[in-house]
């Protein structure tokens, strides 16, 4: 028996199965160069001795690690707060699981995602937020590193997306045509002005979508009345006291998240207002806290966990050499619930 002190090597393991320390590195790396009752003797022995393979050294054999990265424009502490993410990394996870992939999530460090790619083993990246011509990127493209983009724009490299502007549009056409006028909209924070920040194309084809239903309705689009706010519970709360500040007193509020959406029902009830009778709301996303929260949150539907899915799917084809890029976009539904007078139905 070895020392707890002292790590078993592959050396220590071909002393006692009385074989090379090539042989060793066979068994767990190519077995098919060994017969099999050699290679099942090495791996009893490792076993019994308590060895572990290094992943360093395999990935070196492999020439690959075993691991993919999410990469995510907010710090993760934030990313975390919006249950979206939790769905669309279940569904990464159980891609992962069928490909034997471990996982790997990421943010920026100091502001820059640069750093994550030097600092991160791992055999690609599913990158969340970005386009793949962000300055951020680019360094993933010249360094051959492959990687599937993820609510943003993407030509050379595979994406995948959902139809934000036929969501976002449904909503906004259901509220005009049951009268409202005085329709504040949240929009995912970053959405203006700010063009190299993560999620501002998510943000510009849903700004589309809602602006389109305007038109098409004759409606008066005031630029005031939309607002930046973080898609979370407290973004939603805080931009919704800002238009009360400000003087607005909306009949309607559409949202670009339902973290967002639910903030605003939180701080409509602080300032005694009922949802839906003095309030309409409509999220976007079908998060899992959509149909939690009281009154239940009519919100447009996305598939969260087949984009999650689907973007590992991608990943893996492209990890393994398949370099043709394919473009996903998902469809979206308008789901009525009780933020809003009318239900589905």
């Amino acid at each position: 028996m070895m020392p707890y002190s002292k790590r078993i090597t592959i050396g220590d393991v071909a002393a006692v199965a009385k074989v090379s320390p090539t042989a060793v590195s066979f068994a767990f790396n190519k077995p098919d160069q060994l017969g099999i009752d050699t290679v099942n003797r090495i791996r009893q022995v490792a076993a019994d001795l308590g060895y572990m393979p290094s992943p360093v050294a395999r990935a070196l054999i492999s020439k690959r690690v075993g691991s993919i990265g999410l990469l995510t424009p907010q710090p993760l502490s934030t990313v975390l707060a919006n249950t979206y993410f939790l769905t669309f990394l279940q569904g990464m996870s159980s891609m992962c699981d069928e490909q034997e992939f471990g996982l790997l999530a990421l943010s920026p460090i100091d502001g820059s995602l640069d750093r994550v790619f030097s600092r991160s083993s791992v055999d690609g990246f599913v990158i969340s937020g970005f386009d793949e011509d962000h300055r951020e990127v680019l360094p993933l493209k010249k360094r051959r590193i492959p990687f599937v983009v993820v609510d943003g724009a993407a030509s050379s490299v595979s994406s995948v997306n959902v139809d934000d502007e036929a969501g976002a549009y449904a909503s906004a056409h259901h509220m005009l045509s049951n009268g409202h006028r005085d329709i504040l909209i949240l929009m995912i924070e970053g959405a203006f002005g700010h063009h190299d920040e993560g999620g501002h194309g998510v943000g510009r084809r849903r700004l589309a979508g809602y602006h389109k239903a305007f038109v098409e309705h004759g409606a008066d689009w005031r630029d005031e009345w939309v607002l930046p706010a973080a898609s979370s519970r407290s973004g939603g709360e805080r931009e919704f006291n800002v238009a009360l500040a400000q003087g607005m007193r909306p009949t309607a509020v559409l949202c670009a998240a339902d973290a967002t959406a639910v903030g605003v029902i939180t701080a409509a009830h602080q300032h005694g207002l009922s949802v839906p009778r003095d309030v309409e709301i409509i999220g976007f996303d079908d998060s899992i806290e959509s149909n939690l929260v009281r009154p239940a949150l009519s919100t447009v539907h996305q598939p969260i966990f087949e984009k999650g899915r689907s973007a590992v799917r991608l990943l893996t084809r492209h990890i393994d050499g398949d370099e043709r890029a394919e473009h996903i976009v998902m469809e979206t539904r308008l789901l009525l619930r009780d933020t809003t007078r009318t239900r589905a139905g």
